[in-house]
């Protein structure tokens, strides 16, 4: 049995399915083909021109298996998955019936075969240690790469540098794509090979398995956040509105309940898109926020997205000065 959540399973699916063959006189590419090697389940489609391969953790060390859903299957299966939370635990069989989906409510079954599949791994290994790619990976953001599938059937491309823009060459036309600011770990292309060689090593065995950290960090910082906003939205009431003190309060406590209340629906909203990653989220969040240090780091986020953090802390403290003067001129005219 391998267990998977359905925010994970989805995911696997929608990357991979645009490269799907729509040859089904061809049953091994017409469909996605799904191999387990115990640690990750790996999703892999492709016409013979462009071939996608993405994979997702299990939760537990399982058996390995491989399988290929048809793209006419797919399509229920993916509207049926599309029913579920994103956290909802999944666990998957595959016999000689097909690929069996159990969850909460029941089983299903669809169909699927063993096919013989292309070999990948060393295609895809190849590409990672090819000399003539070395230095720092570029990234590009994909809905800007879409926009270049009016500009021609074919168009050439060049980039010099991860931090020069793509340059797109077609029949009578020509165009440019600024690459976009990456900030994981894994820039250079050496780091990516290293993340996947044991995946892409013919008949070497796969990473062992890194158990998910016990659920409860989102859970409690959920409640802080609804006790947090239940908490402003009464205190606000309390204010006395007849001074500039307590002006100030009420506008400090509308505040906090405001951002608080916005904090705990984007905190359901990516708990149920994908929960292990807003366990590690708030997990992070927590060790950031006992450091003492958040004001440093929302001024490099600040910066890397282009902002100018010393404006704002300039035109704060300018408004500031002219709320003093004005307190002062009041204070004197009195």
């Amino acid at each position: 049995m391998t267990t998977i959540n359905a925010h994970k399973l989805q995911r696997l699916i929608t990357q991979t399915r645009p490269h799907i063959s729509p040859d089904d006189t061809l049953p091994a590419l017409n469909g996605i083909r799904f191999e387990c090697d115990g640690v990750h389940i790996h999703a892999l489609a492709t016409d013979r021109y462009t071939f996608a391969v993405a994979r997702a953790k299990v939760r537990e060390e399982t058996d390995t298996w491989s399988v290929t859903i048809s793209e006419q299957t797919l399509g229920w299966l993916a509207p049926w998955l599309e029913n579920h939370e994103g956290d909802t635990i999944l666990d998957l069989s595959a016999d000689t019936d097909g690929l069996t989906i159990t969850d909460d409510e029941g089983k299903l079954t669809f169909p699927a075969k063993n096919h013989t599949f292309p070999k990948w791994q060393g295609l895809f290994r190849d590409a990672l240690t090819d000399a003539a790619t070395s230095g720092d990976m570029v990234s590009l953001d994909t809905k800007m790469l879409a926009r270049w599938k009016h500009a021609g059937t074919h168009l050439r491309t060049w980039q010099t540098h991860p931090e020069k823009p793509l340059l797109l060459v077609g029949e009578d036309f020509i165009g440019l794509q600024m690459p976009c600011r990456y900030s994981g770990e894994d820039r250079d292309r050496l780091t990516v090979l290293d993340d996947w060689s044991r995946t892409l090593r013919k008949g070497g065995k796969p990473e062992p398995i890194t158990v998910p950290p016990a659920p409860g960090a989102v859970a409690e910082k959920a409640e802080e956040l609804l006790r947090q906003t239940l908490r402003s939205t009464a205190e606000m009431f309390g204010a006395d509105y007849d001074t500039e003190k307590g002006r100030g309060a009420f506008n400090a406590w509308v505040h906090s309940g405001i951002y608080a209340w916005s904090a705990y629906r984007l905190l359901e909203a990516l708990k149920k898109a994908d929960p292990d990653l807003a366990e590690a989220t708030v997990r992070d969040l927590n060790e950031q926020l006992e450091s003492g240090e958040i004001g440093e780091w929302a001024w490099d986020e600040a910066e890397q997205a282009g902002h100018n953090p010393q404006k704002w802390h300039d035109d704060f403290e300018a408004h500031k000065q002219k709320l003093a003067e004005k307190q002062a001129a009041e204070a004197t005219t009195a």
